[in-house]
């Protein structure tokens, strides 16, 4: 085989890096995927998937003078026990031949 060939085939060695996995535990935020559990440390999360503050500013009134002001809007998180969510691979371990770190991009369900 040639140098270009078994770099061809080396690339295809790694696992796939796009997977589902399972949230398991809140606090601490836990990832199932198979058998390797990925803690927040391991993982980069797409920020409007956990919880967030937006600024706002918003008012309403009515005929009769009756009057409200939001200035803050907070989003929940997305991210449940039992919420599965699409991974993706961004960080490679030679050693044991699969991902170590995570990008979790969207929950799927």
């Amino acid at each position: 085989m040639n140098k270009g060939t078994e770099l061809f085939f080396e690339i295809f060695k790694k696992d796939e890096p796009f997977v589902i996995g399972r949230v398991t535990s809140i606090n601490p935020l836990i990832i199932q995927i198979e058998e390797l559990s990925l803690y927040s440390k391991n993982l980069r999360i797409n920020p409007y998937l956990l919880e967030w503050t937006e600024t706002v500013n918003i008012s309403t009134s009515t005929s009769a003078g009756h009057s409200h002001s939001i200035n803050t809007i907070t989003h929940p998180s997305k991210l449940n026990i039992g919420s599965y969510v699409a991974c993706y691979g961004i960080e490679y371990d030679s050693k044991y031949n699969e991902y170590k770190r995570y990008c979790v991009l969207e929950v799927i369900s």
